[in-house]
């Protein structure tokens, strides 16, 4: 990420929590289940959908991105085609735009092959994501709006959202792409009774990355309420 970068996140996912640390964990949790489980699990994985698709109407006045933003689903780990192609970021814009219509929501970026998810494996650097990632340059046209906007379920490094932004920012029309996550990961110190919070908050990069370099730190700064959310 850069310093510059524009993003925004909603709650805080705390790592290695588990379901019991946080509502916004049980809901990250139930949204990430893989398509593979039972019809009993994918049960909590609907309604994380709809949870989380209601959270950013709610957050987002939807009718005034008409003509001005493109939202770009973040891909998960698995391509089309693989049995556990998840594409659950999709099906949340689609909610966040039930009854609005004309809301441009594009999947212009593909997986193109599987790997394992950041969150699981050995976390990759952009550069590396890069290389399993493409445009489907077949969505456009019609042209892209000016500002694209990522959306991804949880925010730890920044290195997938660097992976987008570097494919997509060249694109004819783009003057900007900026980031709407879910969650934020936090790792609270040892016996911290600290709870997670949740607002929109917006971020911005003080470090950038250099290969496999841990970031710094991540400054935030707290909007007056959820409505100021300005894209």
């Amino acid at each position: 990420m850069a310093t510059a970068d524009r993003c925004w996140h909603y709650g805080e996912y705390t790592s290695e929590g588990g379901y019991a640390a946080s509502d916004t964990n049980q809901r990250i949790l139930n949204l990430k289940k893989k398509p593979t489980v039972s019809d009993g699990q994918l049960y909590y994985k609907r309604q994380a959908i709809e949870y989380w698709g209601s959270t950013l109407a709610k957050a987002i006045n939807v009718r005034q991105t008409v003509g001005s933003h493109t939202f770009v689903p973040m891909p998960g780990s698995k391509p089309v085609g693989h049995a556990e192609y998840d594409d659950r970021m999709l099906k949340v814009l689609t909610r966040m735009a039930l009854g609005v219509p004309n809301v441009d929501i594009r999947q212009l970026l593909i997986q193109t092959e599987a790997r394992d998810s950041q969150h699981s494996g050995s976390r990759l650097t952009p550069a590396e994501l890069c290389e399993t990632l493409t445009v489907d340059h077949s969505l456009i046209p019609p042209p892209v709006a000016r500002t694209i906007v990522v959306v991804d379920d949880v925010i730890t490094m920044g290195a997938s959202f660097a992976a987008a932004k570097s494919l997509l920012v060249g694109l004819p029309n783009v003057a900007e792409v900026v980031g709407i996550f879910l969650a934020k990961t936090i790792r609270p110190a040892p016996n911290s009774r600290r709870s997670p919070k949740k607002s929109w908050r917006r971020f911005w990069a003080t470090f950038r990355l250099a290969g496999r370099a841990e970031p710094s730190s991540l400054s935030f700064r707290m909007s007056r309420n959820r409505s100021d959310l300005a894209l």
